[in-house]
Order: structure tokens, then sequence, then C-alpha cells
């Protein structure tokens, strides 16, 4: 018994021995880690004699010799303990020889000695310390070192120096030396290098695009602008064969937003690449989304004439129809003959879909060419019935989405209320809203029901519906909703009559209805008869877009500036100042009126959504992005 005692007693014994050596051995690893910690967060807050104190310790072990090395080494510096400093980084070259880098460290403190030859021959001894044995990245090291403290030439001469060591890295730091260039101010030398790689190789087209993006500015340097555009030129002619070249010079346009003479060279490139017309194609949505109407029409009209692939062809017809019917929506008067005209190609471009074989892409091209051409015909042509034809039939096309069958019912619950059947669009907008419940599409189909019965006076049910929308994940549709929200609850029973507000809305039904001199006439009989309602601004307002929708500039002008006169402290003046300035610029082309308007946003209401698109569209027309915007010029 007693022996057994002892023998367990002996067995407890030595398990705490190990259990203690366990302990204090794992201890000293966490030790070092927090050791590491605490130097750390000593060197941010600034206490570098504590943060010293730690690294000396943790420099002992070499694991985390260069681990711990800038941090150690900037305290030295911090401290101005320059020997300490020197020592420690004349141990990192010798432990660690290929961290170049370091050399560049030690250089600088010969420098705070002023030594100054010392430094420059450490300098240059670390640049022809590089061979074939070099890594990329102690290169790129060594190279980042001499960038970081303004040594542009050694910085060069580093990347070169290893690109003409190294057997399969010549062009490695080909980009980074061709910006040094430019750092320089040596434009023609960077071209060269970029060039250099396009020689080599045609993958290297994006890079020298970024490249030549982001060292010349398009919009001012015009000199160095035009430098690029002759280098262009004069390869294209001593490699006429060359086709990356082609292709760089028409992006160079269009970075210019030169879409004329990008086409002409796509086109160009298109007949020597036998490629069907896919880069013109390409060239076409570029121009469509930037608005330049005739480029595009001038591509698609291409693809369609020379195009063998059945594919770009009927794309391209289905584009070109879209660039001529924004062309003519966006234009500032609109002739019937040339939309009846859009409207039979549109037909007859339907008829043709049939013939392929691809059925699937045939069915989209169908469903957005139906589409587009209900809008033409509701809203331009007053030929609703036809509009409500064609989209029906876009929603019975088989095997189409439903969320793209959804869209196009969304779209005929407006023509209803565009014809004046607002319950029928009602029950439209719910049934979108009910099956797209958690969807944008369904939380706009909601919004719009709401307006219905904002446009007959149910304000209350209205109100309900916008507190839900308020909330939406799209925040279009919760600015809407919230401006609609505030626009009833701010003029609802103002006066006991309700009147006013109902005049109102059902003024902005006959607005949505483009019923535009009706809509006029019931908002000036609020003005006339409520001349101290809340809504007076409003109407204003609600005026001035429309006489914008019909052209009536100087009249659009006319009621933004009565809001700026009459309400100073409405909360649509911004806004105001800001459609005033958008009309002086894009209509009328009175650019110092515009400039005037938009720099009134930037000084007097700084807190406006507008003011971001204000000065960028102030910059423009002061022609230059970087000109600083004086109050009083």
């Amino acid at each position: 018994m007693l022996k057994n005692n002892v023998y367990k007693m002996r067995l407890k014994y030595q398990f705490i021995i190990l259990f203690s050596f366990l302990y204090t051995y794992c201890s000293f690893g966490q030790v070092s880690e927090l050791d590491l910690q605490l130097a750390q967060k000593y060197y941010i807050d600034a206490e570098y004699e504590k943060a010293i104190l730690y690294y000396n310790k943790i420099a002992k072990e070499p694991n985390y010799k260069l681990k711990i090395y800038n941090n150690y080494y900037s305290s030295f510096i911090e401290l101005k303990q320059f020997k300490n400093a020197e020592k420690l980084c004349k141990d990192i070259i010798k432990d660690f020889p290929n961290k170049l880098s370091t050399v560049v460290d030690l250089g600088l403190l010969y420098g705070l000695d002023n030594k100054l030859d010392k430094k420059s021959q450490i300098f240059d001894k670390a640049i022809k310390q590089i061979s074939d044995k070099t890594l990329y990245n102690d290169a790129l090291d060594l190279g980042l070192a001499f960038e970081k403290i303004g040594d542009t030439d050694r910085a060069l001469s580093t990347y070169l120096t290893f690109e003409s060591s190294s057997k399969r890295n010549i062009f490695s730091f080909h980009a980074k030396t061709a910006l040094l260039y430019n750092k320089k101010g040596e434009i023609s030398k960077m071209i060269n290098t970029f060039f250099e790689m396009l020689d080599q190789s045609d993958n290297f087209l994006n890079t020298v695009q970024n490249g030549l993006i982001n060292s010349i500015d398009f919009q001012n340097n015009l000199k160095e602008k035009e430098i690029l555009r002759k280098f262009i030129i004069k390869k294209i002619q001593s490699e006429p064969k060359k086709t990356i070249y082609i292709e760089l010079l028409s992006w160079f346009y269009m970075a210019n937003n030169d879409y004329e003479n990008a086409f002409i060279q796509i086109k160009s490139l298109d007949k020597m690449l036998n490629i069907n017309g896919t880069k013109v194609l390409e060239l076409g949505n570029i121009s469509l989304n930037n608005k330049n109407y005739n480029i595009a029409v001038k591509s698609y009209q291409y693809v369609i004439e020379n195009s063998s692939v059945l594919e770009n062809k009927l794309e391209a017809k289905n584009k070109k129809l879209l660039a001529i019917k924004r062309k003519l929506l966006t234009g500032n008067y609109i002739l019937v003959e040339e939309l009846k005209e859009l409207k039979s190609n549109y037909i007859t471009t339907l008829s043709q879909l049939d013939i392929s074989n691809n059925t699937f892409n045939n069915s989209i091209r169908k469903y957005n060419l139906l589409v587009d051409l209900s809008e033409i015909e509701a809203y331009y042509l007053d030929d609703v019935s036809a509009a409500k034809q064609h989209l029906n039939t876009a929603i019975l096309i088989p095997r189409l989405k439903e969320k793209l069958k959804a869209e196009a019912k969304l779209k005929l619950a407006d023509i209803l209320v565009l014809e004046d059947n607002i319950w029928e669009a009602s029950l439209k907008y719910l049934q979108i809203e009910k099956q797209f419940k958690d969807d944008q599409l369904g939380h706009l189909a909601k919004f719009k029901n709401a307006q219905v019965y904002y446009f007959s006076g149910e304000y209350e049910w209205c109100q309900s519906q916008l507190d839900v929308l308020k909330a939406s994940t799209s925040k279009l549709i919760a600015n809407d909703a919230l401006e609609l929200s505030v626009l009833i609850s701010d003029n609802f029973n103002m006066d006991t009559s309700e009147i006013a507000m109902k005049l109102f809305s059902y003024a902005d039904m006959l607005s949505a209805q483009q019923q535009y001199s009706e809509a006029i006439l019931l908002y000036d009989s609020v003005l006339n008869n409520f001349k101290n309602h809340s809504l007076n601004d409003e109407i204003l307002f609600r005026k001035a877009k429309i006489h914008l929708k019909q052209n009536n500039y100087s009249q659009a002008i006319n009621n933004l500036l009565e809001i700026e006169k009459k309400f100073p402290n409405s909360i649509l003046l911004d806004n105001s100042l800001f459609l005033a300035g958008c009309i002086y610029q894009e209509n009328i082309k009175d650019f110092d009126s515009a400039k005037k308007y938009f720099k009134t946003i930037l000084f007097e209401h700084q807190g406006s959504l507008y003011t971001a698109e204000a000065r960028k569209r102030f910059r423009k027309l002061a022609g230059s992005t970087n000109e600083k915007i004086i109050k009083n010029s």
C-alpha cells in the first residue's frame, strides 16, 4: 500500500516537472511574439527608446532580424543614433547580401554625415552587383529604394542593368523605365520604350495603353499628345504590316474623343485582318455609349454592308436603329417624317430576324426592337394602339425570361397611364410588384403604383406605400419615394379644401400623359388662386421642365430664375440653379452663363447633391480639369 502511494507520488512529481518544462518552453516562444508586438506598439506610438530595447532583443533571433529591419532602422534615425543605424545596415548586408535596397539606407547615412563621395560609391556599387543571378524582387526593391529618395537616374540604371543582365526577363522593367523617362521629361524615350514592348509582343498593348494614358494628359498637354501621334504614324509608315500600331492609333483617337479618325483606322484594320467587322462593331458600341451617334451609325452600316458573319450583321442592324432612335430623341427638334421612317426600318428589321437560325439571340433582338419601337410609337408618334400591340407581342416571345416579360408589362402599364387608364395600369403594377417582391423591378412597380394613387388624390394610401419604398435597395427608387413623400406631407392639408394639392397632383398626371398645355393651365391656376401656397416653387420647377421638353429654353430659364428670386430659401434652389446651368451649357450654348450657375452651386450650396457634377461641368467649360475655381473669377 505504502509502496503504491510512493509510486503514484513519483509519477505525479515527474508529470509536474514535464509540464513545467513544456510551459516554460512554450512561454519562451510566446514571449518572442509578445516582444514583437510590444516593439511595434512602441514604434507606432513614437516611443523609439522603448521600441529599440525590444528590437535589440528580437534581433538576436535570425528569423526575426529581416522582419523588423525597417522599423528598427527608422527608430535609430529618429533618435539620431546614426552609428547604430550604420551597424544595423552592415549586419543586414552581411547576412542578406541579396537585400540590395539596404545599401541605399547605408548610403543615406553617409550622406547625413556629409560623406557624399562614399554615398555615391556605395550606390553605384549596389547597381554593379546586379547580375544574371539577381532575382526580380531584389532588383525591384533596389529600384524602388532609389525612386523613394528621388534618385530617378539610379532607379533607371537599376532596372536597365537588370534587363540587360537577365536572359529571361528582358522586358520585365520596361513599363517602369518608360514612366521614369516621362518623369524626367524625356517623352521620346518614354514612347520608344513602350514601342519596344509592342515590337516584342502584341500582348503588351493594354500595358502600353495604360502607361500612356497615365503619363500624358490628353486633355491639356497638346504638345506631348501630338508627339505621341506623330510617333505612332511614323511607326505605321515604317512597318505598314504591323497592325498593332494601327490599333494603337485608333485607341489614341478614341482616347481623344476623335471617333471619326478612329473609324478610319479601325476600318483599315478590319480589312487587313479580315475580321468581318468585329472591331468596327466594337467601335459602334463605344460611340453609342458615348453619345456619338453619327459614328455609331456609320460603324453599324459598315458592318451591315461588309461583314459575312450573320451574327455581326444582325447585331449591327439592331444597334443602328437604336443609335438613330437616340440621335433623334435627344435632338432639339424631331421631324415626324424621320420618326415614321425609323418606325418603318424597325418593322423591316423585325421581319428579317425570322430567317436566322440563332433562335436565342434573335429572341432577345426581337424583344429589344419591339420595346424600342413601342416607345417611339407611344410617346412620339401618338400611336398608343400600335405600341400596346408591339409590347404584347414582346411579352409572348417564346423562352423569354420572366423578368424581361415583366419589364415589358411595366412599359405597357406606363402606356395605360398615358392614355388615362390609370386603374388598369395600377393592376399591372400590382402584378409585377407581387411577382418580383424583393427585386428592384418590383420596387419600381410599387413606386409607379403609388404614383397612380397620388395622381388620383389618394394621398394616405400613397404615403403608406412610399414609407416602405424609402428603404429600397435601389438608391434611385428610395430617393424618388422620399421626394414624393416629403412633397405630400409638406403640402397636404395646407388648406382645408385640399383643392391646391389635388389640382397640383392632377396636373402632374397630365404632364406624365404629355398633355403639357393642360398641365400648365392647372399649375397656373394654383399659382393664381393660392398666392402663398408652399407648392408654388414646385410649380415653377415643373413648368420649367415642361418648357425644356418643348424646347422653350428661354421660358424654362425664366421659371428657374423666378424660383431664385421669389423663393431664396426653397429646397429646390440648388436644383434650379443646376438645371439652369445645364440648359445654358447643352441647349443655349451660353457657356459663360452656364459657368456662372455652376459656380454659384459650388460656393453658395456646398452641401448640394449637385456639387460634384457642377464642379466637373465648370472645369470642362473652363478648359482645364486642373484649373482652380476662384470665387470671384
